[in-house]
């Protein structure tokens, strides 16, 4: 066997499918590719993870096998069932071929160079991502192994050794990593779902959307799943089934909501999950503006004693049921841009729209706020989060999540927030494109440590777009997951950029361990020191002049240029 067709290489780094170099900028390729072996390191309760890339020298390869030995060390055996492999697929974006989705290595996709002789005809370089997971009993120690490759008769050998330390990352995370979407967004991806009118009743479309909840959890992040659309239409089961009208209006049957949501709030649908089974840390409920009160009603009495009795029904369902565990959120997602609604309640923009919010206050306080179940009124904020952080706003509403470029103005906002016991998130909007380096997005997690915010939120991770197996849609910018249909899986498919994140949580989440004191200002010194950081002041950016004035007069163009931003900032 040719040892350069076959070598190693760490997990922030990616290959090109056409020739088999280096996505990512290094200094020193050569040193990256490892022939003979390769050395891990991880926490326990944690992921070490590498990659094997498949560059052969005919250009075509048909068949690859691997044989995984279990590694060994004086404190034991890291179990064989605890490593993954999976397949990269590879995306076509600015005339490069770049891997991101997964698929089981051995699974329903052959792995082959190319992997697709029409879709991938000028693939020549393949690669396979392995992981190891360290569970949290796992004793700390060094331990060996080996991983074989076989192709055509060929057989190579390289060392696999891995320490394990003595710290643990926290099963629990202290970073929420939120994973939106909207309503049912998996469906027209998915040949199951696709044209089955009764996919909400037969079950089918549970067993899909369960298995994007149990990825996520696995991964370190939460799927959240807002379930009404712009409209404020939903999709059945999604919200509990009406009827009657005014005094009378009730829920009739809280059996559908039930199935769909209840193994969430209770956390068994996660069993079995590596993530941890407990429930579900966040989720949206299907109230808005218009729901369950008609807006036809809006600024009525009816409006109001709609809305109230079915909210507390809400609070006295969940609390027989004992779902305390889970914060529940009432968000208005509602923008005029959509035309749907004459208001912009998410993000407001306006000054009049601030008026909606106050009567829309009015009229759900006092219905939640003793209940042991987790109610809190959400609020999205942009353009005004400078004139809201420290606002009667701010008492209202107990959850933030405020757009980034407006945060990074606001430095003071986290400890008003902190007074108040609100939590804070900060949006991401769209993650960075597939070519971009892995790197990028560990400056999520990493900011909110250095920050003291606890969440960050991407905008949308199930948009797939039309042709996902060439590029999802937004260059990659919004998509995490892959659905599994075009290869007879009907269950998501995870990505190399999910991968990535989960790293970098586990990293975070370890340094976030150490409780205030010299320990952890060591810690964000060397953080700070590393990504060219002066201090944790940095994290900011300057407030612009402009922040002064109405949000509809701003002029972007006047804040302080990217380009005299630090690096890590802008990913």
């Amino acid at each position: 066997m040719n040892q350069k067709e076959f070598w190693l290489f760490d997990d922030c780094l990616r290959i090109d499918g056409r020739d088999g170099s280096f996505l990512e900028t290094v200094s020193a390729p050569e040193k990256q590719r490892h022939f003979d072996g390769i050395s891990l390191c991880a926490a326990r309760n944690a992921h070490a993870c590498f990659q094997l890339a498949v560059v052969p020298a005919s250009g075509a390869l048909s068949e690859l096998e691997l044989l995984w030995s279990p590694l060994t060390g004086a404190a034991g055996e890291i179990p064989g069932e605890n490593v993954r492999f999976y397949t990269q697929w590879f995306h076509r974006l600015h005339e490069k071929l770049v891997p991101d989705m997964l698929l089981p290595f051995g699974g329903p996709l052959v792995f082959a160079v190319p992997l697709d002789r029409e879709r991938l005809a000028d693939q020549r370089a393949g690669a396979v991502w392995a992981e190891l997971w360290i569970p949290p009993e796992q004793p700390a120690g060094e331990y060996a192994g080996s991983l074989t490759v076989r192709s055509g008769g060929r057989e190579q050998v390289f060392s696999i050794s891995c320490r394990v330390s003595a710290c643990s990352v926290p099963v629990r995370s202290k970073i929420t990593a939120d994973f939106n979407n909207y309503a049912d967004s998996l469906s027209d991806s998915f040949d199951s779902l696709r044209e089955n009118p009764e996919r909400y009743r037969d079950g089918s479309y549970l067993a899909v959307e369960r298995e994007f909840y149990r990825m996520s959890r696995e991964h370190r992040g939460v799927y959240h799943n807002l379930p009404y659309r712009h409209s404020g239409a939903m999709p059945k089961s999604f919200a509990p089934e009406l009827e009657g009208e005014g005094k009378a209006l009730r829920v009739k049957s809280w059996e559908a909501f039930d199935a769909h949501f209840g193994p969430y709030f209770d956390g068994s649908a996660f069993r079995g999950c590596r993530g941890g089974e407990y429930p579900v840390e966040f989720a949206y409920l299907p109230f808005s503006l218009a729901w369950p009160a008609n807006y036809e009603k809006w600024g009525k009495k009816g409006y109001r004693t709609e809305y109230r009795r079915i909210l507390m029904e809400f609070v006295r369902h969940f609390e027989e049921k004992g779902w305390d565990a889970t914060v529940f959120e009432i968000l208005l997602n509602n923008k005029k841009d959509y035309r749907f609604f004459p208001y912009t309640i998410d993000e407001i923009w306006y000054e009049h729209d601030q008026d909606v919010v106050d009567t829309y206050y009015d009229i759900i306080r006092r219905t939640f706020e003793d209940s042991r179940a987790k109610f809190v009124f959400r609020m999205d904020s942009s353009n005004h989060y400078g004139n809201h952080f420290d606002h009667r706003f701010s008492d209202y509403c107990g959850m933030w999540v405020a757009g980034d470029a407006m945060f990074s103005w606001f430095p003071e906002s986290v400890e008003a927030m902190r007074r108040r016991g609100n939590i804070l998130w900060i949006y991401v909007s769209v993650l960075q494109a597939l070519d971009q380096p892995l790197l990028s997005l560990w400056v999520w997690p990493v900011r909110c440590m250095m920050t003291g915010t606890t969440g960050f939120t991407v905008w949308n991770t199930t948009g797939f777009g039309k042709d996902p197996l060439t590029c999802p849609a937004v260059e990659g910018g919004e998509a995490l997951f892959y659905p599994g249909s075009p290869f007879g899986l009907e269950e998501p498919l995870p990505s190399i950029r999910l991968k990535s994140l989960r790293g970098a949580m586990e990293l975070v989440e370890l340094a976030m361990t150490q409780e205030a004191g010299p320990l952890q200002v060591e810690l964000k010194r060397r953080i700070n020191s590393a990504l060219g950081m002066e201090g944790e002041g940095s994290w900011f950016r300057p407030k612009p002049e402009f922040v002064k004035t109405p949000p509809r007069y701003w002029d972007f163009d006047k804040a302080v240029p990217e380009a005299a931003l630090p690096q890590v900032y802008l990913g």
